[in-house]
């Protein structure tokens, strides 16, 4: 014997909690949807860098400094990569460095941003590369992405033989690889200093730094919008 299955017929009272839940739902959609990206900004920064063993101010040095995030996903690992922001500076006389207020969006990946703590980068021949980094937490807040630890500070650079500055070739260009922007952003006109100060320091030809990667992607910038990377770079090459 077969007994013949049917599906309960909707009536309106079925129907109903079905559309009370959309009726109510739906201003929150359409709220997430018209939702506005919040803007962040990191305030202007002023430090001051001297040498660690006399304390004398280092004139000159080239200081990269950038924010990021990156994109969430469910198991915590991988994502999308975005700069928040990307400047540089170059020290005075009295060793001085000043950055200005930087604008940023705060939600490159909407409700799913995880932030990274802002970094400087300083480059100095004769010296060891020196990063920085705000230490509070590992994954800071959207607040603490905003706001640098060493504002109004001194940093001591420690003076380093031309082999031990070699050493941090593969990792300084880690972090100039950032500003590469092949996602169209054309970072790298941003930073044309500490691109050239990278490449100047670390100038070994078997291996790509950030400048070469940009020169033979040259067609590619082009075309993306951006110019030409040998052309931009040219002022900032000579001697």
């Amino acid at each position: 014997m077969v007994f013949d299955h049917k599906a309960p017929r909707r009536t309106a009272k079925t129907r109903r909690p079905h559309l009370f839940a959309v009726l109510v739902l739906f201003p929150a959609l359409l709220a997430l949807a018209v939702l506005p990206a919040t803007a962040g900004t990191m305030p202007a920064v002023n430090m001051k860098v001297v040498d660690e063993q006399d304390g004398t101010p280092i004139r000159g040095l080239v200081a990269l400094f950038w924010g990021s995030a990156r994109e969430g996903t469910i198991t915590g690992h991988g994502g999308k990569h975005a700069l928040l922001f990307a400047m540089e500076a170059v020290s005075d006389e009295g060793g001085e460095l000043r950055f200005p207020k930087q604008d940023f969006s705060s939600q490159p990946f909407f409700l799913n941003t995880n932030y990274e703590n802002p970094s400087m980068l300083l480059l100095k021949p004769g010296y060891a590369p020196l990063r920085l980094y705000n230490q509070l937490r590992t994954i800071p807040t959207r607040a603490e992405a905003s706001s640098w630890e060493y504002e109004g500070k001194t940093v001591k650079m420690k003076k380093a033989t031309a082999d031990e500055v070699r050493r941090q070739g593969n990792l300084i260009t880690t972090y100039t690889n950032l500003m590469m922007g092949f996602d169209g952003a054309c970072t790298w006109k941003r930073v044309p200093r500490a691109l050239v100060e990278a490449d100047r320091m670390f100038p070994e030809r078997g291996k790509a730094n950030t400048l070469h990667t940009l020169f033979m992607n040259d067609a590619l910038f082009v075309q993306q919008g951006c110019g030409s990377p040998k052309t931009f770079f040219e002022p900032y090459l000579r001697p």
